[in-house]
């Protein structure tokens, strides 16, 4: 048995038997509390737990099977046997049917009531350890169900960038104006890491600030209209240092309560210098106002696009506003300012 000393309650109204089977079963190792009445029985049921209950099925007042359906009541049950006279033999085979685990006709030989007893709470611990292992079943498929759902989801996910990555190159394939690529480079990098909002500067080394030069969402758009000088707030930082800056709670951090991304409303950043032979050339900024933070994953995206970009605006020999009123390719964001002559022939 797994318990080596089982608690065990013994009912019946002959004084001589308790004694006798309590004894038996005590050098057996069995814990064994002892009840002369049904109304005994019931109470030493409510005030604890046994894993086996030996009951007659005759006794004064309260019956033996009422006894029975209160000890089956309990959670865990435990083990029963029924004990009966050859009168009662229906009634024990009734209280077989209503979950009794077996029942022994009086006279009994002590050592049958021991061997029935160890086969029945034997069988109580198999089939608790079996209920363990059908619960821990349930929780391992549980949890590969949950693992291939998250698989399949990332699956997609993956499909989604790839797919993201093969547009892009076929649309930079078929471009030819620089500022309808580095559009494209800009929305692709939001499309991957799921930014809704983002700006490409170029940094102009003359008078030590970043211009923006393509710019996607709304929330953002003073950032598309003025210029930053290096070093001030996320971006400007970034730009000056060389070094990529994310900050996935803008909000919590009191140093950049002046923030103008605070302002804004962006809950978070990714601020991507754009470097070529060792110079900062301009940075690639992306903005949120959700709550997702950007992964390292999304880092090393909209770094491989940095190195594209870079390349343009290190080829770059004129950057000059664009009038409001000319027309250009329809691919080219028309509030930006235009890119000419950027790549010398």
């Amino acid at each position: 048995m797994a318990n080596s000393h089982p608690t065990t309650l013994l009912v019946d109204d002959d004084p001589s038997l308790l004694a006798l089977y309590k004894k038996v079963l005590t050098k057996k190792g069995h814990q064994v509390t002892t009840a002369a009445t049904g109304e005994e029985a019931l109470t030493k049921l409510n005030r604890g737990r046994f894993d086996a209950a030996i009951i007659d099925l005759v006794l004064p007042g309260v019956g033996g099977m009422a006894v029975v359906a209160a000890a089956r009541r309990m959670d865990p049950p435990p083990v029963i046997v029924i004990l009966t006279g050859y009168a009662s033999l229906d009634s024990a085979i009734e209280a077989v049917r209503y979950g009794a685990f077996d029942y022994l006709r009086k006279p009994i030989d002590p050592q049958e009531l021991v061997d029935t007893l160890q086969r029945g709470l034997s069988g109580r611990d198999l089939l608790s350890k079996n209920q363990r292992m059908l619960a821990e079943l349930d929780e391992t498929n549980r949890r590969m169900r949950q693992a291939q759902a998250t698989l399949q989801e990332r699956v997609h996910e993956l499909q989604g960038r790839l797919e993201t990555l093969i547009a892009l190159g076929q649309n930079l394939y078929k471009l030819h104006s620089p500022q309808a690529i580095m559009h494209h480079l800009l929305a692709a990098a939001a499309d991957l890491t799921g930014a809704g909002a983002g700006v490409i500067f170029r940094k102009d080394p003359s008078i030590s600030e970043l211009s923006p030069i393509a710019c996607i969402g709304e929330a953002i758009h003073e950032l598309c209209e003025h210029s930053i000088r290096l070093g001030s707030g996320v971006v400007g930082q970034a730009a000056a240092s060389g070094q990529r800056q994310v900050i996935n709670d803008l909000l919590s951090d009191p140093q950049l309560a002046d923030d103008l991304l605070v302002y804004q409303g962006m809950r978070r950043v990714l601020a991507q210098p754009l470097i070529a032979a060792d110079e900062v050339v301009g940075l690639i900024a992306l903005f949120d106002e959700l709550n997702k933070p950007f992964s390292v994953e999304d880092q090393d995206l909209v770094a491989m696009l940095a190195v594209q970009a870079a390349t343009i605006l290190a080829a770059a020999s004129a950057i000059r506003p664009r009038p409001k009123s000319s027309a250009t390719d329809d691919a080219e964001p028309k509030e930006f300012i235009e890119l000419e002559s950027l790549l010398n022939d």
